[in-house]
């Protein structure tokens, strides 16, 4: 990933993303906005222990860094689903409850979604001028959710896996992320052989999210080129970016979003 300024904000962009001219996207990191303590910077939701007008101004520095309208800027309302909704119109924007995953064509909309140690993955079909964002908790990741995003692509634009240039966001890294028996047990049901995907010692297990869903970006034949990890662990980084883990889940939220240029 490559960090870019833009007045007090700090951004990450992807290497890969950041090659086509046709789009714009951006993960955003904690520092600048007007939150403060734990929220301190860039929280951009709602749903932590932060003021409304905070979020508001938070969410206009990120439209105009990202050089859309403010109502131009699309967040779905995140619980862990396996959800993907396609973004037909901005009339959709309201409608996108226990949803984690959008899609879209529409041009000039960024499409965004929020995290806090999950994995944030953004997508872009070149051929058919599409994009996703994705949220990527264990549970959906487990859920397959990534996988399922790109099957909507594919129903909804004629997306195919060769076309798609994928990003897979900061997040809690594996070196971290100690898990129970009940993730290792949904893994394995959801993919079979996870020896890939975790690491014990110490008598600990702990689960590479990142391996996890790479696994199923090239399960869809993803050309291996366009995968870009950003291996940034939030926890270590959390003077960077949120971490709930780290906070004891007092954390805000940062975004990662993509759009499609207007012509």
């Amino acid at each position: 990933m490559i960090s870019i300024q833009f007045d007090k904000l700090q951004f990450w962009q992807f290497s890969n993303l950041s090659k086509c001219n046709e789009i714009n996207h951006f993960v955003s990191g904690r520092k600048g906005g007007c939150s403060t303590g734990e929220l301190g910077g860039l929280n951009l939701s709602f749903k932590v222990n932060d003021s409304e007008l905070n979020v508001i101004q938070n969410r206009k520095l990120l439209s105009a860094a990202m050089n859309v309208a403010e109502n131009h800027i699309v967040f779905p309302e995140q619980t862990h689903s396996d959800r993907v909704a396609v973004l037909r119109s901005l009339d959709d924007a309201d409608a996108l409850v226990n949803t984690d995953a959008l899609v879209t064509n529409l041009k000039g909309v960024c499409i965004a979604v929020m995290s806090a140690d999950c994995v944030p993955i953004l997508l872009y079909d070149k051929k058919n001028m599409a994009v996703g964002a994705v949220h990527a908790g264990w549970r959906g990741t487990v859920s397959k959710i990534l996988d399922k995003t790109i099957e909507a692509m594919e129903k909804e634009f004629g997306t195919k896996a060769s076309d798609l240039i994928a990003g897979i966001g900061p997040s809690i890294s594996p070196e971290i992320y100690e898990v129970g028996h009940e993730v290792i047990d949904a893994a394995e049901n959801a993919f079979g052989n996870i020896s890939s995907m975790v690491n014990k010692r110490e008598g600990k297990t702990f689960f590479n999210l990142w391996e996890a869903n790479k696994f199923q970006l090239k399960s869809r034949q993803l050309n291996p080129d366009n995968i870009e990890i950003a291996g940034i662990c939030t926890y270590q980084n959390a003077d960077e970016f949120f971490s709930a883990r780290k906070s004891q889940n007092k954390a805000g939220r940062f975004g990662a979003g993509i759009v499609i240029n207007p012509r």
